[in-house]
């Protein structure tokens, strides 16, 4: 499942909330005591009980936040399933045990919460959150109704009262939550605006360096081609006439010039290769796809590996840095299966929709343990967050001793 992008420092917000709240539930027993004992319905409230139940509820509610293999299972249900959770907690609270003392004020604990979604979602969000806790509220007072002991005796008139309470809590819920959502709004834009001038930034960084490399491979080309190509050539040349008009060159000799003949030929034939590598790099003359094919099916080739490759048919219209990165982030995720994962089959894929592009590179071998640092060093995935990180991308690595790795590198569209 995909990750969803959590707004930076929320889920540590969250997890104080549910500390604060934990902290408060140890206070409730001492609260009713100064109060008095008695609930909403005319009855004592076992306060032990309320505690177990509100300390229990916040252990496994900061667990859920804390789990890092649950939050990256869920992917983006993660943060609204544990909003959810704290908002019926909180409300369910609210109706059984928090008695009269709080009569016609809105919960605080309530103003957190919606903190929270505004600053996650948007205004949309925040109104069917608002619409959702009244609704239980009011579904609450339905089910099982109130009296109170110390305002009004008649449960029509309390009710009536209690609603009264809940839509002028929900207006002020509302003005909180458009409050937040603008500012949150306004926030995103100059990140958004951030983000921008620094990748153009990059891009035109990328664009100068770029052609100074295209300048260099140039004079180095020429200069080979010039010097150490024609020599090789002329030498070939030479080996060949002396080879034919030396018919009575003894047998020893005639083998030694042989062998320089083969090494001649075989080192003007990598001269050759490195001039065209030199002249146009695959990116340049095939584009990122075909390069991608080409690259992974030489490499299972070589390693003898079974491939199973999908690519989308196309990727028009990307910067050249950033084909750049997805190709070298290739090469040295291909490079580390062959040194160090021992794997028989590997899978590519790549694909491109309207949310982004996304390239995954799986195989089966030893995998590694991706909390160590000394690893992570020596496979220089270090080095790959830092090309992605240079155009805006996510790269994620996943893997564990015995069960493979995969790489997943990841661009939004407009990032």
């Amino acid at each position: 499942m995909q990750k969803a992008k959590i707004e930076p420092g929320l889920v540590n917000v969250f997890r104080w909330y549910v500390v604060l709240r934990f902290v408060f539930s140890i206070s409730m027993p001492l609260v009713s005591t100064q109060i008095g004992k008695r609930g909403e319905w005319g009855r004592e409230i076992d306060t032990t009980a309320l505690f177990i139940a509100t300390a229990v509820e916040m252990l496994l509610l900061f667990g859920y936040l804390v789990w890092p293999w649950l939050r990256k299972k869920m992917g983006k249900f993660f943060l609204p399933v544990g909003l959810i959770l704290a908002t019926i907690g909180l409300l369910l609270e609210q109706h059984f045990f928090s008695g009269s003392a709080r009569f016609g004020q809105p919960f605080p604990f309530l103003y957190v919460l919606l903190i929270l979604v505004a600053w996650q979602y948007r205004f949309r969000e925040v109104l069917i959150f608002i619409l959702g806790a009244a609704l239980l509220e009011i579904a609450l007072l339905q089910v099982f109704p109130q009296t109170s002991d110390f305002i009004f005796r008649d449960p029509e008139t309390y009710q009536m009262v209690t609603y009264g309470r809940i839509v002028a809590s929900s207006f002020s819920y509302l003005l909180l939550g458009y409050i937040v959502t603008s500012l949150m709004k306004a926030q995103r834009k100059q990140r958004q605006k951030l983000t921008n001038a620094n990748l153009k930034l990059v891009q035109h960084a990328a664009t100068v360096e770029q052609l100074s490399i295209s300048r260099e491979r140039v004079r180095l080309s020429r200069e080979m081609h010039d010097t150490l190509a024609h020599t090789l050539s002329a030498l070939a040349v030479q080996f060949d006439a002396l080879a034919t008009v030396w018919e009575s060159i003894p047998d020893k000799a005639r083998q030694m010039i042989e062998q320089m003949q083969a090494t001649t030929r075989s080192g003007l034939d990598e001269t050759r290769r490195a001039l065209r590598d030199l002249r146009a790099s695959p990116l340049e003359e095939f584009g990122l796809v075909l390069s991608l094919q080409g690259l992974a099916e030489d490499f299972a080739a070589r390693q003898n590996l079974s491939l199973e490759l999908e690519l989308a048919e196309s990727v028009d219209d990307l910067p050249h840095e950033v084909e750049q990165c997805y190709y070298r982030v290739a090469q040295e995720s291909l490079e580390n299966i062959a040194r160090h994962a021992a794997a028989d089959s590997l899978k590519i894929q790549m694909m491109n929709d309207i949310l982004g592009l996304a390239m995954t590179i799986s195989d089966n071998g030893r995998g590694f343990d991706v909390s160590d640092d000394v690893t992570k060093e020596h496979l220089g995935l270090q080095g790959m967050r830092e090309r992605a990180g240079l155009i805006g991308a996510d790269l994620e690595v996943d893997s564990s001793p015995g069960e493979g790795t995969t790489v997943r590198l990841y661009l939004e569209n407009g990032a």
